[in-house]
């Protein structure tokens, strides 16, 4: 060891040497803690709020820009994203939405049997699934798949520091990533409950043949008398509010992924979760304003 670095280990030795006294372990107060707890959080919401607000007003921002000609527009992102967001997402939406539809129908016919009702399985099906079930089931598997993948594939770039490099040369990263997400998934989001719906309503009227013996022309009858054109359009009016909540959440909790791996999977499970309990939030208020409206 040179003299000039005897100092140095000397130092560290004598540090080393020192006892370092036990921290304190301080109770906190329960009356205080709970206000505490309380007033954090409603800063936290307000915190989310303004930073989904800036998201989505930066996607404005970029689309008016678009339309205006200040930017260049890029129609092949928008469709890159709907194939990743609506096509590809056509199987696994059918397929659920036809099991859940059968699973109703034969569960309302289960029922309605002992009141020797049970042709009424068709009114159900078609209310309740046109109503419902067809844009929720799609809004949560749309939040569990395109949802989580629009937060891994902005929190990758983050990490990566793609979105920094947006920045350097002068390019609005919501205008960049997140406005053709959104403007695909509302886009989407609609010509997939119509499917949802469809589908829905060919498991029930094969569960009813099969269960019940009712024809498929007195099931389509059933339906005509049953259903008005608002109960067909009341679930498609309600999927483009959903398709911006879910992007504008997946894109948010991606700008806010940090340098590792497990921050990317705690953003991408928040995301998930947040966008399906906005989805059923947002699902109880439209069901609240319709009966309110007496529709």
């Amino acid at each position: 060891m040179s003299k000039r670095d005897e100092a140095l280990f000397e130092a560290v030795r004598g540090a080393m040497d020192k006892d370092v006294p036990a921290a304190e372990k301080t109770r906190p107060n329960p009356l205080i803690a709970f206000p505490n707890a309380v007033g954090s959080g409603v800063y936290a919401v307000r915190d989310e709020l303004v930073a989904a607000l800036n998201v989505l007003g930066g996607a404005i921002y970029g689309a008016g820009n678009r339309l205006t000609g200040r930017t260049r527009g890029r129609p092949a992102a928008v469709f890159n994203q709907l194939d990743q967001m609506g096509v590809k997402a056509i199987p696994i939406i059918v397929l659920i939405t036809f099991l859940i539809g059968g699973i109703i129908a034969q569960q309302g016919a289960f029922q309605l049997r002992r009141f020797g009702g049970e042709v009424y399985a068709v009114n159900l099906v078609g209310i309740l699934v046109l109503r419902e079930i067809g844009v929720l089931l799609a809004a949560i598997m749309i939040a569990g798949r395109s949802g989580s993948a629009i937060t891994a594939e902005i929190g990758s770039m983050k990490m990566r520091e793609e979105i920094d490099a947006l920045h350097v040369i002068g390019l609005n990263p919501i205008s960049v990533l997140v406005f053709p997400r959104l403007l695909a998934l509302t886009i989407a989001l609609p010509l997939l409950t119509v499917l949802a719906n469809l589908a829905a309503l060919l498991g029930g009227m094969l569960t009813l043949k099969l269960y019940s013996d009712i024809s498929f022309a007195n099931f389509l009858q059933g339906i005509q008398t049953s259903v008005d054109l608002f109960t067909v359009f009341s679930g498609v009016i309600k999927a483009p509010f959903m398709a911006i909540v879910i992007g504008v959440v997946g894109a948010l909790e991606g700008m806010k992924v940090g340098g590792s791996a497990e921050s990317l999977g705690l953003r991408v499970t928040a995301s998930v979760v947040k966008s399906i309990f906005l989805v059923i939030v947002m699902d109880g208020l439209f069901a609240i304003f319709y009966a309110s409206m007496g529709l």
